[in-house]
C-alpha cells in the first residue's frame, strides 16, 4: 500500500477480505490506482440508489485500456449504461417476463434438467462442474423463460463465455479480439432472432422486445438487439459462475450440505449465504451527474465510483460474522449480490430458482464434493468465477 492508494489492485486479487477489511477501517471511500472504490454496506447501497449517479461500465473499460470496438460499443448501447426514460421503459418491458410467478412456473423444468444433468456424471464419481453442468443449467433455463431456441443453445453458451471475459477488468484488453469476435457473432444472432419473431411472433419476451421498435416511445433498433444480446449472455454467465462459487463455499460446509439434502427448503437461506460470501459480481460502476455525497463523503460530478459488492457483504457492521459462512447469524443483514436500485439485477428471480433447485437436486443425489487440483478461476475483478473446476463427489 501506499498513502496515495491505501487499497492496491494486487491486494484485492491476493487477499480480497483481508485487504477491504483494513479500507473499511479508513472510511466508505477509498483511493486505489485506477480510482476510488466505495467498500462501506452503507456506501455501496448509497451509491446503487442515488439518482445522481448513473451506470458508467464503458468508462471503466477505458480506465483499463478499452475505449473502442464492438463490445465496448455494445455496452454503451446497452442497458448497463442506460439511464433515463430509455431505461424506464426498457425494464417496464423487461419485468413482465421475469416477474416471480413466472420463475416460479419455471421450478419444474429447472428440477427436471438439473437431475437430467446429473445423470450424465454422478456413477463416475467426479466431473469438470463448468463443462459438466455449469455451462449447460442457466442456458436451458434462460431458453425456456423468454424464447430462444433450444437448439441455439450450445451457439450462444459459446459466444458468452468468450463475453464474460469483457466483464473482468484484469482480463478483457488482453483478450479484446476475442471479445470483440463474440460479440459481434451474438449480435448477428440477436438479428436472426428479432426478424424471426417479427415473421412469426410467440407469446414470448423475445418477441415483445422486437415488437416494441414499432410502437410509440418503444425502444431503439440498436437497443433492441443489444437487449436481446444482452439477456442471453447475463442470463447464463452470472449464474454459471455463481454456480461454480457455490460448488467452491460449500465444498467447505459438509454439515450445511447435508443438511439441505435432509432439508430441501433449507436451500434459499443457504444460497442468500453463499451469495453474500461470493457473488460473482465482485464490483460495480457509477458516474457522477452532479455533486453529490455518498455516506458523508462529497463526490465531484464527473467522478467514476466503483462500488465492491464483495466488501459490502462482509462490513461487521451489518453481518455479525462477516468472514465466516453463518446462514441464521448473519441472516439479519441484506445482502447486495444483485445490486440495489434501479438497476437491481432483472434475473435475480430466475438465478436464485437456478442456485436453489441446482443445490437441492446435487445434494440429494451426491454427497459434499472436494475440489480436485487444476481448477481455474477468473480474477477476483468485475464478473468472475471458475472456468475449470474439477470436483470428486460420493453418489447417495
Amino acid at each position: 500500500m501506499t498513502d496515495e492508494t491505501p487499497l492496491q489492485l494486487i491486494d484485492i486479487l491476493t487477499d480480497p477480505d483481508a485487504a477491504f477489511a483494513r479500507a473499511r477501517q479508513l472510511g466508505s471511500i477509498v483511493q486505489t490506482e485506477v480510482g476510488p472504490f466505495v467498500v462501506s454496506h452503507a456506501g455501496v447501497r448509497a451509491m446503487t440508489q442515488s439518482t445522481a449517479l448513473r451506470p458508467s461500465f464503458s468508462k471503466v473499460l477505458e480506465r483499463f485500456g478499452v475505449s473502442s470496438g464492438p463490445f465496448y460499443e455494445w455496452m454503451r448501447a446497452s442497458p448497463l449504461d442506460m439511464e433515463g426514460d430509455a431505461h424506464r421503459v426498457w425494464r417496464q418491458l423487461m419485468t413482465r417476463t421475469f416477474t416471480p410467478r413466472s420463475v416460479e412456473r419455471l421450478r419444474p423444468f429447472l428440477q427436471a434438467e438439473a437431475d437430467r444433468l446429473i445423470d450424465t456424471f454422478v456413477t463416475a464419481g467426479r466431473c469438470e462442474f463448468v463443462t459438466a453442468y455449469a455451462r449447460k443449467l442457466p442456458a436451458a433455463g434462460l431458453c425456456e423463460l423468454i424464447g430462444v431456441p433450444v437448439e441455439d443453445r450450445e451457439r450462444f453458451s459459446t459466444w458468452a463465455d468468450t463475453i464474460g471475459l469483457g466483464f473482468n477488468m484484469m482480463v478483457a484488453a488482453s483478450r479484446i479480439t476475442e471479445i470483440d469476435a463474440a460479440i459481434v457473432a451474438l449480435l448477428g444472432y440477436a438479428d436472426e432472432l428479432i426478424a424471426a419473431r417479427r415473421a412469426e411472433p410467440r407469446d414470448d419476451l423475445v418477441t415483445r422486445i422486437a415488437q416494441t421498435v414499432e410502437q410509440d416511445g418503444g425502444l431503439s433498433e440498436e437497443i433492441v438487439r443489444a437487449s436481446i444480446a444482452g439477456l442471453v449472455f447475463a442470463g447464463h454467465e452470472t449464474t454459471k459462475n455463481q454456480l461454480g462459487w457455490m460448488i467452491r463455499v460449500l465444498s467447505e460446509q459438509p454439515g450445511e450440505w447435508d443438511r439441505v439434502a435432509r432439508e430441501p427448503e433449507r436451500a434459499k437461506a443457504v444460497v442468500e449465504e453463499v451469495l453474500r460470501v461470493r457473488s460473482t459480481a465482485a464490483n460495480l460502476g457509477r458516474l457522477a451527474l452532479e455533486d453529490t455525497e455518498i455516506d458523508g463523503h462529497p463526490v465531484a460530478a464527473g467522478s467514476t465510483l466503483t462500488a465492491s459488492i464483495w466488501s459490502a457483504n462482509h462490513d461487521p457492521r451489518v453481518f455479525p460474522r462477516p468472514d465466516t459462512f453463518a446462514v441464521d447469524e448473519n441472516s439479519a443483514g441484506v445482502q447486495i449480490a444483485f445490486g440495489q436500485g434501479a438497476h437491481h439485477c432483472l434475473g435475480a428471480a430466475l438465478a436464485r430458482s437456478e442456485l436453489q433447485e441446482s443445490l437441492i437436486a446435487l445434494t440429494r443425489r451426491i454427497r459434499c464434493p472436494t475440489l480436485e487440483p487444476d481448477s481455474e478461476w477468473l480474477p477476483a475483478i468485475g464478473i468472475n468465477g471458475p472456468t475449470r473446476l474439477p470436483i470428486a463427489f460420493e453418489r447417495r
